[in-house]
């Protein structure tokens, strides 16, 4: 059994040193004395003295499926948002810039880049704002994932007006992206630039603070050892949230500060100060009382919102609602929450996602006091903005009118439920033979595959991420057409043998290598049923399969899942999410070969589909569930036998798939069928569906099935 990535970074024995800023003290002389002459003449009128714009702050935080960060981008001493959005389908990046307007509370939007298709996938990314280049305009600095245990720092400059397309400043090989739980940007040293900390999350708990100095045109990598370590079962980075400012001193080199969840509902303040031999933990600075705090219900950022030179920690502390309390953790007083939990002010019910709101910082009206804006997800890519003009001691709010849609499952669009979204799915090959079925643990798939296969009979692979199905079978072997689906789902391939050819490709395909479980009985993960047949009889647990993982290098990491595109709630109009012009369509029917054939039956009150393999109904064997899929996927694409990888026992070649670029289709939903047109620009992409109109095509929330099958097949339905 092989698990997932492994950092090959031999250790640097040595703490990185960290250059502390001096700051120096200019002295005002003393003015001259007038002359008599000069106290003879008028004087004119005093000419006041500007008032210095305010430091903006720095604050990034994904939002819905997209990025918001907040900065000086154009170099003027103000603030402004940056809102960062993934091309719909084609792997492309927007990012628009949200100018404030005069009143502090709206603003003005222009687009500042756009990248071309298959150019970057904002899900494999991970953001800082920092002035990298020291023009005095921040820029934005991109963890970016390159697959294969490789990590880049891209950067996006700013030009006042707009950004460039993103630079490499720094390639990592053998660097796990999944690894780094946070990225973060200030100027910790004394040369002028700012640099980037990663917080990277090794084994047994051991957290190290990765430093990477700008040079103005490229970072420097301090090495593995990092900044500071934390040393083995001592932090667990995704139990934090970190943020950058002068917390225990108005200047000079600033401070990486930690809110850490604690045992017992108990949240403490970390800091981390600069020192000339890295960053030292000044620990327990402050800590919440015993069931006190959920940092899950909490999004934070820090800029000086009290206005005494320091920088506070600003919460937003949401409840199961969608309102939220607007907190501020005061350094100018031990860090003690501002007005207590209650905090500065409330936002109402259904404005905010718990954990997921994204707290952007800056002064949005030029009045010299730190404002927020609280961005909920909503439908798509738009946001829901809850403005927070700093009162002095409270803020005033301002709401848009966008319906909040909270984070999702990314393979069914159903909500998290206190789920994890990163964690890693298990690709399960399944045996569809007749002597197989039942299947076991199929109702509590998130996503169903059919795959022709020799002989042209079928299997079928479930995907499993937001249930726990506990038994699970029969498990069969693996094939080649499984790999390029694998990647998208950032999936384990489980599987239980294959031909040596196959297994040769996979256990060396870059795109899987280190992310499958062989359940073959050499193995211990599996085991065989006396109520089959053999080879119909091999079943495994979900148990078994998480242990297998969690063994794994890496296996066990967070991991980033494109989501499928899926309204946010089942639709009561049958023709939204790109539905016009669909057909009815409640009996449809997969022309495979003879005891293959697969029907299914729309049930308009649940609206699902029953599914039938041979003419009889498909239940789940564990449970006796009858399979009641929510959407039916056909794409329609080139399907043709191939020598390449052996064949199989009986002498019958194997299939090979295209499973990239573009081509036909067919959704069905809501007893509904649209003719679509699929595009997939790389494995690493899920299919994107639109219509003749050029209008994506979404799915209802729930279990999909999506069958492979050749283009030139027709899917009756009526």
């Amino acid at each position: 059994m092989r698990g997932g990535l492994l950092l090959r970074h031999a250790v640097i024995a040595r703490a990185l040193a960290l250059a502390t800023v001096v700051l120096v003290a200019c002295t005002a002389s003393t003015p001259p004395a007038p002359t008599p002459g000069d106290q003879a003449r008028v004087s004119p009128t005093p000419t006041p003295t500007p008032i210095p714009p305010l430091k903006p702050a720095h604050s990034v935080s994904p939002v819905g499926s997209g990025v918001a960060a907040s900065g000086d981008f154009r170099g003027n001493g103000k603030s402004q948002i940056a809102l960062l959005e993934g091309g719909a389908g084609d792997a492309s990046l927007q990012i628009a810039v949200r100018e404030p307007n005069a009143d502090g509370e709206t603003f003005a939007e222009s687009v500042w880049l756009t990248t071309g298709p298959n150019t970057f996938r904002l899900n494999r990314a991970k953001f800082a704002v920092a002035d990298v280049t020291g023009d005095g305009k921040d820029d934005l600095v991109a963890l970016y994932d390159e697959s294969e245990n490789k990590s880049a720092l891209l950067v996006f400059r700013s030009t006042g007006s707009s950004f460039t397309e993103p630079e490499k400043w720094w390639d990592g090989e053998s660097y796990s992206w999944n690894r780094a739980r946070a990225v973060v940007a200030g100027t910790f040293g004394g040369n002028g630039h700012d640099a980037v900390v990663v917080a990277y999350q090794y084994d047994n708990f051991d957290m190290r603070l990765h430093y990477f100095e700008s040079t103005g045109s490229a970072f420097t990598f301090g090495g593995t050892q990092g900044a500071y370590d934390s040393g083995p079962a001592k932090f667990d980075a995704s139990l934090a949230r970190f943020v950058v400012g002068h917390f225990t001193h108005t200047g000079g080199a600033q401070q990486l500060a930690a809110l850490y969840q604690s045992p017992n509902a108990r949240a403490k303040l970390l800091l981390f100060d600069p020192t000339p031999t890295g960053l030292a933990l000044m620990n327990n600075v402050y800590e919440t009382n015993e069931g006190e705090y959920d940092l899950g219900r909490a999004s934070i950022g820090a800029a000086d919102v009290t206005g005494d030179g320091k920088d506070d920690v600003v919460a937003v502390y949401g409840d199961a609602d969608g309102s939220a309390k607007v907190q501020v953790f005061d350094s100018g007083n031990s860090f003690q929450p501002a007005g207590g939990f209650g905090g500065w002010a409330s936002l109402p019910a259904g404005s905010a996602c718990a954990g997921a709101t994204a707290v952007l910082l800056g002064d949005w009206n030029g009045d010299r006091r730190v404002d927020v804006d609280a961005l909920a997800p909503a439908d798509g890519i738009q946001v829901r903005s809850n403005v927070l003009r700093n009162m002095g001691g409270g803020f005033k709010v301002t709401s848009t009118s966008e319906e909040t849609v909270c984070p999702r499952w990314p393979l069914t669009g159903m909500p998290l439920g206190g789920g994890s979204a990163s964690k890693r799915p298990l690709y399960v090959k399944i045996d569809n033979n007749p002597h197989a079925r039942p299947h076991y643990g199929i109702t509590k798939a998130d996503q169903v595959y059919e795959w022709l296969v020799e002989g042209l009979t079928t299997r079928l692979a479930a995907v499993f991420q937001s249930k726990d199905p506990d038994v699970i079978g029969s498990v069969r072997s693996a094939r080649m057409t499984d790999t390029p689906v694998i990647p998208s789902l950032s999936a384990a391939f489980v599987y239980s043998g294959g031909g040596p050819e196959e297994l040769m490709k996979i256990h060396y395909d870059a795109a899987v290598v280190d992310r499958y479980i062989d359940l073959a009985p050499g193995y211990g993960w599996g085991y065989r049923v006396g109520f089959r047949e053999a080879p119909y009889n091999y079943f495994t647990t979900y148990r078994n399969l998480r242990d297998a993982l969690a063994g794994a290098p890496d296996g066990d990491q967070p991991v980033s899942i494109p989501s499928w595109n899926f309204l946010p709630a089942p639709a009561t109009d049958s023709a939204a999410g790109g539905m016009t012009g669909s057909v009815d369509a409640t009996s449809i029917t997969i022309p495979y070969r003879d005891l293959f054939t697969v029907g299914y039956r729309y049930d308009a009150a649940s609206h699902t589909y029953a599914r039938y393999d041979d003419g009889v109904r498909d239940v789940d064997g564990a449970t006796g569930a009858a399979v009641a899929a929510n959407n039916i996927v056909v794409i329609q694409t080139e399907v043709h036998f191939t020598t390449d990888f052996g064949l199989d026992p009986a002498g019958n070649p194997k299939l090979d798939m295209t499973l990239v670029g573009t081509g036909n289709g067919s959704l069905f939903r809501d007893g509904k069928r649209q003719d679509v047109t699929w595009t997939r620009p790389d494995i690493f992409d899920v299919f994107t569906l639109r219509n003749a109109s050029g209008e994506a095509v979404r799915l209802d929330p729930g279990q999909t099935w999506i069958h492979i099958v050749p283009k030139d097949w027709t899917i009756p339905s009526q």
